[in-house]
């Protein structure tokens, strides 16, 4: 099913195709059009005619995980029926839906994420959450990954689960961290002298030590659950 873009005459159709294949890892409109599991002849017609398939792209965005919102950014507005047939397809896949933050980790100047910072949604497998992590979806968000430090687990630009319940260290677990005013996803280790090892795990980091009063100051955003790549 396909539909005039009559919201914004001026955004073409092909901007969509093009973050599909951004967001796909993909070169060619052939190879979105596999993804959408449609003849690739019709997407010359559908840039050719400016219209879209909505269903098919809402029902492959949250298959793989793709923000709807900067898909149909740009003027490219998912018309309310769309939006309603949105929430219908992801409560019938069974889905939930997690927001992402306008934040990353170990940027600095990060400081603690709040609702007003929510630039988009992902979506999950509401059995996955349920079954595997054992989080409530309303304790989970996603952040940004910035810098090398946890190379190779964690890279520049992914994307990070953040289970934001935990309040305590489990030894040898990553997490996103509040420390004075950066925010930073690291490593943590709590020794019996009450000292908590703040590591990297890229090498050419040095650990850091916390000691006394100084681990007051360090706050536990949350537990990393989850990291994927970038989109």
């Amino acid at each position: 099913m396909s539909r005039k873009n009559t919201q914004n005459e001026d955004y073409k159709i092909s901007e969509i195709i093009e973050k599909l294949k951004s967001a796909l890892g993909v070169k060619g409109d052939v190879d979105v059009a596999r993804a959408l599991e449609v003849d690739p002849r019709l997407m010359g017609v559908w840039k050719g005619r400016n219209t879209i398939p909505y269903d098919k792209i809402i029902s492959l965005c949250i298959k793989n995980h793709i923000g709807l919102e900067w898909i149909f950014s740009e003027g490219a507005a998912v018309p309310s029926e769309y939006q309603e047939q949105q929430l219908l397809v992801m409560e019938k896949e069974g889905y939930v839906r997690v927001p992402r933050y306008e934040v990353q980790a170990s940027a600095g100047g990060g400081a603690i994420i709040h609702s007003e910072q929510i630039v988009d949604h992902l979506y999950f497998k509401a059995d996955w959450v349920k079954n595997v992590l054992g989080i409530p979806r309303d304790c989970l968000a996603l952040i940004a990954v910035h810098g090398d430090s946890m190379e190779p687990t964690l890279s520049n630009g992914d994307l990070i689960l953040v289970d934001t319940r935990v309040s305590r260290v489990e030894d040898g677990a990553i997490y996103v961290l509040q420390f004075d005013d950066a925010l930073l996803v690291k490593r943590l280790q709590k020794k019996f002298d009450g000292s908590v090892v703040i590591r990297s795990d890229n090498p050419l980091y040095e650990p850091e030590i916390l000691h006394g009063d100084d681990t007051e100051k360090l706050k536990i955003v949350g537990r990393v659950v989850w990291a994927g790549g970038i989109i």
